[in-house]
């Protein structure tokens, strides 16, 4: 069957979805699509297919979806040339003995792209772009846009560097980019021998009552008497590469348990659906980069200001307007909660809205890693429920690719661009050919840009079927079908 031509190099952990439940509306949905699909790949579109996974999880190549059977989460296993699946392993639980479980294989991404943007306006900073690869014009890659042009990039301790200073997020950014370490509603069966969340009245191993609670889907808080100020539940990381507990590492599920993942990431982030009562004071989150520990507090039910303290030390803020506080709403109020530290700012948000200016720092604290408690989420008093709370990093990029010792360009030395040229890199670092790894001129010139791609729009499974005589071994998924940013 001949399909769209192939972009030559391109979440794992994704959380099962449920299947459409009746036949016609799917049917039209896809004969709808379809037609779409026709008219904007006639105009102003161009279909792609993504073979490879170097920008997995953002986009996928040929995989096999597997359900862990301890922990009922759905991720993906990347397939080569040859059909050969990396050795499964949980990314969510860390479970490793999956080599029996079977999968469902799955073809790469289709992707539509936009084919006329970049005539009209540049590509920007971490937008995902197709081009031409600079060693042969004839096959199509599709990587993120990292280094703009007149810029001098350069890649230190995972994180990318314009002209001598961290290139920093936003808020959209980061969701379009952090990864899935963790989500607290596919429980482990063995959580109780080596539980990922723990209950800390105060910050720590030890400590008083608690009153925090498991629900099917996450915590649920109750006053109790003895629980002081700062009630926590608290993350602690099961590293599915070493199958022990320790700091988060740059682990992607897509490539298989083999490949080394030793690179411990600081970007740190977590989102929770929250439903709050007034009588909760205050609630807070604490986040961990590295050797500087960050913990913000939002009142709730009492008065005062947001606080940030680094290190033990209140730092000033310019505070934005509290969702809390609007008067007009009804209680129990319920929220989303999303707080990170990425790229050396921190980012705390409440149903989308920043609670204060993004903060950012220059000189992280030196010293020992955290370790395996990186991230946590406190009340002051009353009564909660958080549901679906998930841990998630940043990309992590790598200074060479799985088993090549060679160190990439922007290493040893800053790359500078000229008038026209992109610095470009994918998400899935560990095994992603691209600006890092090229010739002597590791860059894309602005006329080799094709498009942005927008949307995946026919994801599918390879599915043995026989129809008039011959083997049709791709029907559509539309649970994957998604845009992208």
């Amino acid at each position: 069957m001949q399909g769209p031509p192939p972009i030559v190099d391109g979440e794992a952990g994704r959380p099962s979805g449920p299947r459409a439940g009746f036949l016609r509306p799917m049917v039209e949905l896809l004969v709808t699509l379809s037609l779409c699909v026709m008219v904007a790949r006639t105009f102003s579109a161009e279909a792609y297919v993504v073979p490879t996974g170097s920008m997995a999880p953002t986009l996928m190549g040929w995989h096999r979806e597997i359900v862990c059977p301890n922990c009922q989460y759905r991720f993906d296993v990347g397939i080569d040339e040859q059909g050969h699946a990396g050795r499964p392993v949980c990314p969510n639980c860390g479970e490793n003995r999956l080599d029996g479980v079977p999968g469902v294989e799955c073809g790469g991404d289709r992707v539509l792209v936009q084919k006329f943007l970049y005539d009209f306006r540049p590509p920007n900073r971490w937008e995902v772009a197709v081009f031409r690869y600079p060693g042969d014009p004839s096959q199509a890659y599709v990587k993120r846009v990292v280094g703009l042009p007149g810029e001098s990039i350069r890649i230190a301790d995972g994180d990318v560097y314009a002209d001598g200073r961290i290139l920093r997020k936003s808020p959209e950014d980061q969701r379009a980019m952090r990864i899935l370490v963790h989500d607290s509603r596919f429980v482990p069966r063995d959580a109780d021998r080596f539980p990922r969340w723990v209950f800390r009245s105060g910050w720590g191993y030890r400590s008083p009552a608690t009153g925090w609670s498991r629900t099917d889907d996450g915590f649920v808080h109750h006053a109790r008497p003895g629980v002081g100020p700062g009630d926590w539940v608290i993350y602690r990381h099961w590293d599915p590469a070493h199958g022990k507990y320790g700091p988060v590492r740059d682990f992607y599920a897509y490539n298989g348990g083999d490949p080394p993942a030793d690179n411990e990431v600081a970007d740190l982030g977590l989102e929770g659906h929250l439903t709050l009562d007034r009588s909760v004071d205050a609630l807070s989150v604490a986040l961990r980069s590295g050797s500087d520990q960050f913990t913000v507090r939002i009142p709730v039910g009492l008065g005062g200001e947001v606080e940030l303290v680094r290190n033990g030390v209140r730092v000033p803020i310019s505070e934005r307007p509290n969702p809390l506080r609007d008067e007009a709403a009804s209680w129990p109020r319920a929220v989303t909660l999303e707080a990170s530290v990425f790229d050396r700012r921190v980012i705390v948000a409440l149903d989308g809205r920043l609670l204060f200016e993004p903060y950012d720092y220059e000189n992280p604290r030196s010293g020992p890693s955290v370790g395996e408690i990186p991230i946590g989420v406190g009340i002051d008093g009353g009564e909660a429920a958080i549901g679906e709370l998930r841990i998630f990093r940043d990309v992590y990029y790598t200074g060479t690719l799985v088993n090549i010792p060679r160190l990439g360009h922007g290493l040893r030395s800053s790359v500078q661009l000229g008038t026209d040229e992109y610095f470009v890199l994918g998400d899935n670092s560990p095994v992603s050919n691209d600006s890092r790894f090229w010739g002597d001129r590791p860059v894309v010139p602005g006329p080799m840009l094709l498009g942005k791609p927008f949307l995946v729009h026919l994801p599918g499974e390879v599915v043995p079927l026989r129809v008039f005589g011959r083997s049709v071994c791709w029907v559509p998924d539309p649970r994957r079908i998604r845009y992208i940013r």
